[in-house]
């Protein structure tokens, strides 16, 4: 495949990892400048050191959770590179374009390819599906499109969905 940009799109994992992120790192700081600051005035009967611990406790496992799914996250789409980068795909039908009722944008929902592919080896069926589409793809009904997929674990694909779209402008 030539070098072309996959597109994965910003999922509801990203947008609460770096919310996660903001929050977790902010609640740190604040507590680790508590613990720093000399001479900072602190309220009648207050100790900084609880005041720091109390801003740690909530920070960290906001921080800690944040961090896990920007991982997790960058390691999907790390995987979707290598295994369009390294070319092996199948050929599957576009058998459904269904709305993506888990989630939902200015009350809309976006659709999702469903794609088929029987191997021949062994006669099973897979069903791949493709990122969230804000637009309803009529035009890829009953059409084939290139999965690309690790020759080992079919879990690990990447619906080709821009091979088969004109360049689409939403404005």
């Amino acid at each position: 495949m030539d070098s072309k940009k996959i597109r994965t799109g910003i999922s509801a994992a990203d947008i609460v990892a770096l919310v996660f992120v903001i929050l977790g790192a902010v609640f740190c700081a604040v507590g680790a400048c508590v613990t720093l600051a000399p001479g900072v005035p602190h309220g009648r009967g207050t100790d900084a050191a609880v005041l720091s611990l109390v801003f740690g406790a909530i920070g960290a496992p906001f921080l800690a959770v944040g961090l896990v799914l920007a991982v997790l996250s960058a390691r999907k789409r790390a995987m979707m590179r290598r295994v369009v980068s390294e070319g092996y795909y199948v050929m599957a039908d576009v058998a459904d374009v269904r709305p993506n009722f888990g989630v939902q944008v200015n009350g809309r929902c976006p659709y999702v390819l469903e794609c088929h592919y029987r191997d021949p080896a062994t006669g099973a069926l897979h069903v791949f599906r493709s990122r969230n589409l804000f637009f309803y793809p009529a035009e890829l009904e009953n059409r084939r499109i290139r999965v690309y997929t690790d020759r080992n674990n079919l879990n690990r694909y990447y619906v080709d969905v821009e091979s088969l779209l004109p360049d689409v402008e939403i404005h």
